[in-house]
């Protein structure tokens, strides 16, 4: 932070107005960063089994397709994975009320105490990063907070 844009160079292409050497930086920072973040859990578990871990606590009771279908992976690979997470106690599985044919998805207190600590462990660990920062490169940061939040928007895409 704290550098003004930089004029493109001779053969930068533009694309929406930035040149494509800096959509390339912005790329690479915002997935850097976001890789960084995922990894600050130190219970072990693995990126896949903390998503499907969020997308439970978000989508719950869940049915395991839909939960497939929200993870983008196949049906036996969400069957693995919750497998997993219900051997270590962090989900549950129960039959649908509505249709005992089926079954849905919940986190257990334990996996909901899980969600909880990964989340503060992420959020301390920006905090401590964030503090290193100047005054105006954090307030940077905060006024770009709408803008990212725009391109996060599903309706965009």
């Amino acid at each position: 932070m704290g550098t003004l844009p930089r004029e493109p160079a001779a053969g930068d292409e533009s694309i929406s107005g930035i040149s494509q050497t800096d959509l390339t930086r912005l790329r690479m920072t915002l997935g850097r960063l976001g890789r960084v973040l995922r990894q600050q859990n130190d219970d072990g578990l693995s990126y896949a089994l903390v998503s499907l871990l969020f997308a439970i606590h978000r989508m719950q009771p869940v049915a395991a397709g839909d939960l497939a279908a929200s993870e983008g992976v196949s049906p036996p690979s969400v069957t693995r994975s919750l497998n997993r997470l219900i051997d270590i106690g962090l989900v549950l599985r129960l039959a649908d009320p509505s249709d005992r044919r089926t079954a849905v998805i919940s986190l257990t207190p334990a996996g909901e105490l899980e969600r909880q600590q990964i989340l503060r462990s992420r959020e301390n660990w920006l905090s401590e990063h964030l503090s290193r920062l100047g005054g105006d490169d954090v307030a940077a940061l905060l006024a770009a907070i709408p803008a990212l939040e725009q391109l996060c928007d599903p309706a965009l895409e």
